[in-house]
């Protein structure tokens, strides 16, 4: 779905409990129109109701909301409003056309489309002129000149802002919405800020309910810690001080904590960053008060207990296409333990690579593959086994397998890469890691 977006900012307008939007949207007569708020978890409604023959409608939203929200035409287009105790007027003629779209009551808005314009027309001019800016080496004087115009431009929008009065909701969306922006160029060109926005990331509050209302925080955080890898041998060192500060921060929010270092745990995984998400499960299982659900506390154990350099625990192979034997009895100096299941898309894709790499890693490794199956179904594990030149094993007991509890796996395909003694070298994420490990601990 195609998203149209509108940034409306709207101040304090008295102690009511329920503010209005009152809009005119003639091309969506009989339309039911929905106002979704954002939470740290994603979407929730707030209201919505239905159009009249002329596109006309009214919602209200409570006072305590304050941040960003979702209006959207049902199976149509949507606008993204903020919210902070106004009433709003909007007309919009002509939904495929942004330019139609008209608002009163929203005081703020100018300052905020000041805001954004001033940021990206100083962006371009300074992307512009710091790639022109080696090829005048040979005349300081021009050179001078164009360092001197980048940082008026550095210093335009950091004035814009602090031009705002200091209960500006302009002013805090555009701070955020700047900084997330700001953090790829300086990832790929401005290496020097790193710092600065470290200590901006630091000294936001993320009980703060602006920024868990802003629909921004995800992107806050995927950005940020992307940005930190920027330090190379040195990054987990920092990913790891913004780990403890966010847990910090968040010591008497237990739920909202546990939502964050949920996401952050995915994101390390996801980009390889174990001894960040290792570091993440410790922190979370050491801080005094914080009671984990179930669902988090196996995410988590897994790092505590089946951490690189921890014993695997022994896993007894059932319905095996080889003898049944333990794991432990396999003299393999290698062992890659597998889990997945024919009904995995991902282990579809990379079943063929193990395929591949298989006899390789055998014969120059001395390594062996033991696949754990979380099927149910006998017939289709069998299918899928068929051809595989490693040890299988099934239970069938799908998710509830003792191998797969004790083991806290969470998602198919898992993978530990363990020794001779079943001791973690190593959880990969693909073959090809598998591979690399394996070529450079010859």
């Amino acid at each position: 779905m195609k998203y149209i977006c509108l940034f409306l900012i709207i101040n304090y307008a008295g102690a009511q409990q329920m503010y209005n939007i009152n809009g005119a949207f003639p091309q969506a007569p009989s339309k039911e129109i929905l106002l979704n708020g954002f939470t740290f978890e994603g979407d929730s409604l707030i209201a919505k109701t239905l159009a009249d023959n002329n596109g006309n409608f009214a919602l209200s939203y409570p006072a305590s909301y304050k941040g960003a929200a979702i209006l959207k035409i049902k199976d149509s287009k949507s606008l993204i409003v903020l919210l902070n105790c106004e009433d709003l007027k909007l007309q919009w003629d002509n939904i495929n056309d942004y330019h139609s779209l008209k608002y009163t009551n929203s005081p703020e808005n100018d300052a905020f489309a000041n805001g954004i314009e001033l940021y990206q027309n100083t962006e371009g001019k300074r992307n512009g002129l710091s790639y022109l800016l080696p090829y005048y080496r040979s005349e300081p004087i021009k050179q001078d000149g164009i360092k001197a115009e980048i940082a008026e431009l550095e210093n335009a929008m950091s004035g814009f802002l602090s031009a705002l009065p200091s209960d500006s909701y302009a002013g805090y969306y555009l701070s955020l919405r700047k900084l997330i922006s700001d953090m790829p160029q300086t990832t790929s060109r401005y290496f020097e800020r790193i710092p600065q926005h470290e200590e901006q990331f630091n000294n936001l509050n993320f009980t703060d309910q602006r920024l868990l209302h802003s629909g921004l925080i995800h992107e806050l955080l995927d950005a940020y810690f992307l940005m930190l890898e920027s330090y190379g041998e040195q990054s987990y060192v920092h990913i790891n001080q913004s780990t403890d500060y966010l847990l910090q921060s968040l010591k008497e929010r237990n739920g909202l904590k546990q939502d964050i270092a949920e996401y952050l745990f995915k994101l390390y995984e996801k980009r390889s960053l174990f001894p960040a998400a290792e570091h993440l499960a410790q922190s979370m299982f050491s801080e005094a008060g914080c009671k984990l659900d179930g669902k988090r506390e196996a995410l988590f154990e897994q790092y505590r207990k089946m951490s690189k350099g921890s014993k695997a625990p022994d896993i007894r192979l059932v319905n095996s296409n080889r003898k049944a034997v333990k794991l432990t009895d396999l003299k393999s100096r290698y062992k890659l333990v597998v889990f997945g299941a024919s009904w995995c898309n991902k282990c579809a894709e990379d079943v063929p690579k193990l395929k591949f790499f298989y006899q390789s890693w055998k014969n120059k490794s001395n390594m062996e593959i033991v696949f754990i199956s979380l099927d149910n179904d006998k017939s289709k594990y069998d299918t899928f086994i068929k051809g595989f030149p490693w040890i299988s094993s099934c239970d069938f007991k799908g998710w509830e397998s003792k191998a797969a509890r004790d083991y806290f796996v969470m998602s198919s395909p898992t993978m530990y890469l363990l020794d001779s003694n079943n001791i973690i070298m190593l959880k990969p994420i693909s073959p090809e890691q598998v591979s690399a490990w394996l070529e450079i601990n010859k």
